[in-house]
């Protein structure tokens, strides 16, 4: 079955690329290429967030590198040039990260995953190819770059440490405001704020092809990566207040006095001349998407 389907795809993948349609808008199909095109995106990519102290740490902890998640929603581009273009995007965006480790003193195990929800909104300007003596060609290649900002919506940041015989030593959760912690997750309560930062700004960029399906209708396929510049983590101090114990408000901080996330430093590492110093974490992916658009003139 899978062979069918790739041989499908392959044929299909040729049709287009050797399909002509007449691009200029006097040409024989009269076809739009300027004005505004509006339609759906989504896509799968590889969710990371890159923090200089996780990405150099021992076996302890091994951010993973195939993270899957997905992004959808709508956008536009408004086509001023046969080749350039500005739009935007509003989409519902999954990011976060995966982690694994193993302390070889302990011989505890690490698995831990963070997963954050946006409302993403790039500012995008786009390319596409166009040759004046090849007018007609149904294929064009296409390219895109600008800037976003994303606001925080839910996210559920857990943690899991087992000993060398599976068993559960403790386990984190936290879930917005709420707060599990213990072997069993005995012990639980309330933060008074959110450990993730609610905006998030970077840059996007992509590159792929653009084919014409229908006289207004094209579809675009991009390679993209999307690339954060702040840091998505609250570095400000929390109050975290558990349920059995309304009356005392402790100190909370999970980024403080880390060797790397969810790791404290161990004596050796203290010996070899650790300082607590935590950098930013900045959100990162990289995959594909696709878009179908229509434009609204003609």
């Amino acid at each position: 079955m899978k062979k069918q389907i790739l041989s499908l795809s392959l044929i299909l993948i040729s049709f287009l690329a050797k399909a002509q349609y007449d691009y200029s808008p006097t040409g024989r199909n009269d076809v739009p290429v300027l004005g505004m095109q509006w339609g759906l995106v989504g896509g799968g990519f590889t969710a990371m967030m890159n923090n200089r102290d996780d990405i150099n740490a021992d076996q302890r902890l091994d951010p993973q590198a195939m993270n899957f998640s997905y992004s959808g929603g709508a956008e536009c581009v408004y086509w001023f040039q046969r080749t350039i273009g500005f739009g935007g995007q509003a989409l519902i965006w999954q990011g976060g990260a995966a982690y694994k480790g193993i302390d070889t003193f302990t011989k505890y195990s690490l698995s831990a995953k963070a997963q954050l929800s946006y409302l993403k909104i790039p500012l995008l300007f786009h390319f596409k190819s166009y040759n004046r003596y090849y007018p007609d060609r149904r294929v064009r290649f296409s390219a895109m770059f600008g800037p976003y900002v994303a606001l925080l919506g839910a996210y559920k940041d857990e943690m899991t440490l087992k000993d060398a015989q599976g068993i559960t030593v403790t386990s984190t959760t936290i879930d917005l405001n709420a707060y599990t912690s213990g072997s069993t997750g005995q012990y639980k309560g309330k933060l008074n704020g959110r450990i993730f930062n609610p905006l998030d700004a970077g840059f996007v960029a992509g590159f792929g092809t653009e084919i014409r399906l229908w006289r207004r209708t094209v579809v675009a396929l991009h390679i993209r990566t999307d690339i954060g510049i702040s840091n998505v983590e609250n570095a400000k101090g929390l109050k975290l207040t558990y349920d059995n114990d309304l009356t005392h408000e402790h100190d909370f901080n999970p980024w403080k006095d880390l060797y790397a996330k969810y790791t404290g430093a161990n004596s050796v590492d203290k010996a070899a001349g650790w300082v607590s110093n935590r950098p930013a974490t900045k959100n990162f992916s990289a995959g594909v998407f696709l878009s179908v658009r229509k434009y609204l003139s003609y």
